[in-house]
């Protein structure tokens, strides 16, 4: 995914998948992934801001 296709309303959407995710007994993310997306939602939900590389991270995430 282009960093330019991540709008606030699909970081809204990806952020709480993966913290839906994350719920899970046995989430599918990798430590460092989990850790990850701890630290950007709390970011995202405070500031309404991710800097472009989180973006790119968050982008090769989802399989972009």
């Amino acid at each position: 995914m282009e960093l330019s296709e991540l709008t606030d309303k699909s970081i809204d959407y990806i952020v709480d998948g993966l913290c839906d995710e994350l719920a899970k007994d046995k989430p599918s993310l990798s430590e460092w992934e989990r850790n990850f997306v701890i630290s950007i939602e709390d970011q995202w939900r405070c500031n309404r801001s991710l800097s472009d590389k989180q973006k790119e991270i968050l982008g090769k995430m989802i399989g972009g």
